[in-house]
């Protein structure tokens, strides 16, 4: 498996890397091996969840924090 570096997905517009996370986030669900209809269910609010807070993730100002 190839990973994206850093550098790669940061050359990424904004955009770009939101329609890559939203298509992850397909995937994932789409593949799930849970077969109990409330673990779905909890996976599709996580997944829709984290779709909201993309804009706050890809925010530069906290990546000093973590260095």
């Amino acid at each position: 498996m190839q990973l994206i570096n850093e550098q790669e997905w940061q050359a990424l517009p904004e955009s770009a890397q939101k329609n890559v996370y939203d298509f992850f986030l397909f995937i994932k669900q789409r593949y799930s091996q849970s077969t109990n209809s409330e673990q779905q269910a909890e996976l599709s609010a996580f997944s829709n969840h984290s779709a909201n807070n993309i804009t706050e993730w890809l925010n530069d100002k906290e990546d000093d924090v973590w260095k």
